[in-house]
C-alpha cells in the first residue's frame, strides 16, 4: 500500500520548527513493511539557497518542491495533486492525506489509518479528531463507525482527513475560491470533505483526536465562517441532512453577530456569497 502526504509550507517564515516536527512524526511512524509513505512539500517563497539547505535535511521518502511565490492553501494542494499525477504517485488504492505543516502523527496513527483502508476495500474517507495532547489510537473498529454528514462538517478538516486513490482519480482538487489566502477565508477542506463524502463508497469518522494539531479556537470562527457557509450551501440540494447543517450555520452566523464577534456587513456577505455559490465544473 502507498501513503502520499500532500502539503505546504512557507520557507520565508517561523515554521520550520513544526513542520520537522510533522516529518519527524512520519519518519517515526509504526508502519508495516509493505506501506510505502511519500511527503510532498510544497515551499513557497523558497530561494534556491535556502531549498537546498533544507532539502539536504529532510528525509528520503520528502520530496520538496520549492516556489518563489506564495498561493492559497487550496492552490498549492492542487499543485502537488497535479504534481502526483503526472509523476503517477497515486493509483486507485493508494491513501492521501493533507496534513499542515504543523500537525503531527503519534507514533501508531498512520498504521492505524492505512490498517483501516486495508481492511476495508469499501473506504473511501476516512477522518477523526484532533487535539494538541493526541490520544493514541485504538485497533480497528469492526464494524466501522459510519460517518453521517455532520460529521464531516463539524469535524473533518485538511488535518485529520483521509481518501483513497479512486477518488481523487476522477480529477477532484481542492476548490480554490475557499481557503486561507483567498477572499473566502476558508471553507475548502469542509467542501473537500463534503465532496468526498458524496462520492464515498464508506466514509468512517473516528471520534477521538488521533492525531495532533492545537486545539481549536473559537476566537476564529468569524474568520472561516464565510468560506465554511459557502461549502454548506453549495451542497445542501445533494442531501437534506446537509441543508439541516447549513441551517445551523446560519444561526451560528447570527449569534456571532448578536455577540458582536462577526460584523453584520459580514455576516450578509457571506450570506449572499453562500447562496451565489455554484459546485465547481471540476468537482
Amino acid at each position: 500500500m502507498n501513503l502520499v502526504l500532500i502539503s505546504t509550507s512557507d520557507a520565508g517564515s517561523n515554521r520550520l520548527d513544526v513542520l520537522d516536527r510533522m516529518v519527524r512524526s512520519v519518519e517515526r511512524a509504526n508502519l508495516q513493511p509493505h506501506v510505502s509513505v511519500r511527503v510532498l512539500l510544497l515551499l513557497q517563497r523558497c530561494p534556491e539557497y535556502l531549498y537546498w539547505t533544507l532539502s539536504q535535511k529532510l528525509p528520503s521518502f520528502v520530496q520538496a518542491i520549492p516556489i518563489a511565490d506564495v498561493l492559497s492553501l487550496s492552490a498549492a494542494r492542487n499543485r502537488l495533486l497535479s504534481h502526483a499525477a503526472s509523476n503517477n504517485l497515486i493509483d486507485a488504492e493508494t491513501v492521501v492525506g493533507f496534513p499542515d505543516d504543523d500537525c503531527w502523527y503519534p507514533r501508531d496513527t498512520l498504521d492505524f489509518i492505512t490498517r483501516s483502508f486495508a481492511q476495508w476495500p469499501a473506504l473511501d474517507l476516512w477522518f477523526c479528531d484532533y487535539a494538541s495532547a493526541p490520544a493514541a489510537a485504538a485497533p480497528a473498529e469492526a464494524p466501522p463507525r459510519t460517518a453521517a454528514p455532520r460529521d464531516v462538517i463539524r469535524n473533518a478538516s485538511s488535518n485529520t482527513m483521509f481518501v483513497r486513490g479512486r477518488i481523487l482519480k476522477s480529477g477532484m482538487t481542492f476548490d480554490e475560491t475557499l481557503g486561507v489566502g483567498t477572499a473566502n477565508g476558508g471553507g475548502e477542506d469542509t467542501e473537500f470533505a463534503l465532496r468526498a463524502y458524496l462520492a464515498s463508497h464508506l466514509s468512517v469518522y473516528v471520534p477521538a483526536p488521533v492525531i495532533g494539531h492545537r486545539d481549536k479556537t473559537p476566537q476564529l470562527r468569524p474568520k472561516y465562517y464565510r468560506g465554511g457557509l459557502i461549502a454548506l450551501a453549495r451542497y445542501a440540494p445533494r442531501e437534506p441532512r446537509i441543508g439541516f447543517e447549513l441551517i445551523r450555520k446560519v444561526a451560528v452566523g447570527l449569534w456571532l453577530v448578536g455577540t458582536r464577534q462577526l460584523a453584520i456587513a459580514a455576516f450578509s456577505k457571506a450570506i449572499a456569497a453562500a447562496f451565489r455559490s455554484r459546485r465547481p465544473a471540476a468537482a
